[in-house]
């Protein structure tokens, strides 16, 4: 696996990429949840992503963005 690509961090989410990889991780920091994303999902995410970013939107709209895969993130996060 290649390394760790950080597209997005903010105090409510952070959306990362891995080399080598097609998917996508979402991590809700506040729900400490997260999810990884691939195939079509993770394509259309990148394409809506893209399409956002395009607008030059600020933090508030792109985390309104994310919120909307919360039904997605299954995986609680631990501390170790």
């Amino acid at each position: 696996m290649g390394a760790l690509n950080i597209l997005y961090d903010s105090d409510n989410y952070c959306v990362a990429e891995f080399g080598g990889s097609s998917g996508i991780e979402l991590v809700d920091k506040q729900a400490r949840r997260s999810g990884f994303l691939e195939g079509p999902v993770a394509a259309r995410f990148r394409s809506n992503m893209a399409q956002l970013c395009s607008a030059d939107p600020g933090e508030e709209a792109v985390d309104d963005f994310l919120c909307s895969y919360e039904a997605l993130l299954t995986n609680s996060l631990h501390l170790h």
